[in-house]
């Protein structure tokens, strides 16, 4: 009998419970092609995920690991390149980790059984939380508070506790943590600059040439696709711009794309670094203030679990569309072709390190990109799948609570408890995108944010958090 293990793209743990499994003689690696034209996903991502998973295979051929692969030319789909592995080797058993979006694992079951194979899953290993752990605090949370769950978590875990109390006397640091960068400008140490190996070299050229139409330039992708360099990068991150990060956390900059965020999220959630290593690496760090070790923490062990918690407990986030908005993104949104001379400054701007990184900082995808998007009316889906194609590390798990719930109030307050909207006032405050006060009260932004609550005034009336922008609303066009 021959049993296997199939690794998906976004497991590539260093230590993938597969490889310490004494049943395992097989390892399976599936480069689906038609995963990576379900969307026209950033070119970066294809590179991350194929590069990623190549050197995992060289590291388990290095350790004598014998390791069946369908390669991208092969033109297979998954499901089609994981049945033509275990015919062509005679597999009897399938073991694979538990996959976190939804519908993999029962895809799997089902193959497994068509078959006539065995199966077995490992436990999700991209989180602190066990599945069913999360699970039952939802079940027991229908109207779920984030901050709720990070207290939860904390205590559960003793992390940043002092038997039962939170480190620094208090359980968050926002007040802390919402200052613009000074006038006067800042250093930022940039991030790490990486070199690709030959393996990751080929990986560009071949998705340059093959996805040429996708957005972005593989050509300039910069990002680890080993644990040793994923490792390498957190520890650059807890160095150089931990310390500053919590002050700054909700800052931008035209000018500075990732100012003292990590951007380990998109290593994070393909387990090239994991939890635990974060956890440790950040926690360890003797110089860096409570303010921005705990503002990172939360954001760790607090907002990306609770996201996952969601995610699972809500099915219904899928679809939901509260506002009733239909407008579908226009093409330029993926291509940058025809983009609109009037789009605002600040959205054009990070429209277009988007397409460049394939990244931007979760006050940018908030404030500018998800606050325009539900200001000009654009349905939720259309938006969801955007953010899927464009950002590096965006999958449904996270993106379906966070785009859905927080930044497009389509679910009417679960996940975000009122509607994130600003006019150009806020976006001046904590970036400067206009040249004065006045230039950012006079811009589109502004007028699309009063228009916003005007047109969905009935609906929002019942939020009590929308109380006062609705008064202010109603003295400016009656006043």
């Amino acid at each position: 009998m021959t049993n296997a293990a199939l690794i998906l793209a976004t497991q590539l743990f260093e230590r993938h419970p597969a490889l310490d499994d004494p049943d395992i003689d097989e390892i399976l690696v599936v480069e689906s092609a038609a995963r990576f034209e379900k969307l026209p996903y950033h070119q970066h991502k294809i590179v991350l995920l194929l590069a990623g998973l190549r050197q995992l295979v060289a590291r388990l051929d290095a350790d004598g690991r014998t390791v069946r692969v369908v390669r991208l030319d092969e033109e297979l789909g998954f499901a089609a390149g994981v049945e033509h592995l275990v015919r062509e080797h005679g597999i009897d058993g399938l073991a694979w980790m538990s996959a976190t979006d939804r519908g993999v694992d029962e895809r799997m079951r089902r193959l497994c059984e068509r078959l006539g194979i065995r199966s077995k899953v490992y436990r999700d290993a991209l989180f602190l939380t066990p599945a069913e752990l999360a699970d039952a605090w939802f079940a027991e949370h229908p109207t779920p508070i984030m901050e709720d769950f990070y207290r939860w978590q904390r205590r559960r875990t003793g992390i940043l506790m002092h038997g039962e109390r939170p480190a620094g006397g208090q359980w968050n640091f926002d007040h802390d943590n919402r200052e613009p960068l000074p006038k006067g400008g800042l250093d930022v140490p940039p991030l790490p600059e990486l070199e690709p190996d030959a393996i990751t070299a080929a990986v560009i050229d071949e998705v340059a040439a093959r996805f040429a139409d996708h957005p972005g330039d593989a050509r300039d992708f910069n990002l680890p696709v080993t644990p040793a360099d994923a490792r390498d990068w957190l520890r650059v991150f807890v160095a150089e711009r931990l310390g500053d990060f919590g002050r700054y956390e909700d800052a931008m900059a035209a000018d500075e794309p990732h100012l003292f965020h990590s951007v380990l999220t998109p290593m994070l959630n393909i387990g090239l670094v994991t939890v635990d290593e974060v956890l440790e690496a950040v926690l360890d760090a003797e110089d860096a203030p409570i303010n921005s070790v705990e503002g990172f923490v939360r954001q760790v062990i607090g907002w990306r679990e609770y996201m996952r918690g969601m995610y699972r407990a809500h099915p219904f986030l899928e679809s939901v569309n509260e506002l009733e908005l239909e407008r579908e993104l226009e093409p330029w949104w993926y291509d940058l072709d025809g983009v609109p001379d009037d789009l605002p400054v600040p959205v054009r701007t990070v429209l277009e390190r988007v397409h460049r990184h394939g990244y931007a900082h979760h006050i940018e995808r908030l404030m500018v990109l998800g606050n325009w998007f539900l200001l000009s009316g654009y349905a939720p889906r259309s938006v969801n799948d955007w953010f899927l194609a464009l950002f590096v590390d965006a999958y449904e798990w996270v993106m379906v609570p966070n785009v859905m719930g927080m930044s497009q109030y389509a679910d009417g307050g679960l996940v975000g408890t009122k509607p994130y909207v600003s006019g150009g006032a806020y976006l001046q405050r904590m970036g400067r995108w206009w040249p004065n006060a006045q230039a950012a009260k006079d811009s589109p932004f502004t007028d699309a944010y009063w228009a916003f609550l005007e047109r969905h005034e009935e609906r929002l009336a019942e939020n009590h958090r929308m109380a006062r922008p609705l008064a202010s609303m109603r003295k400016r066009r009656d006043g």
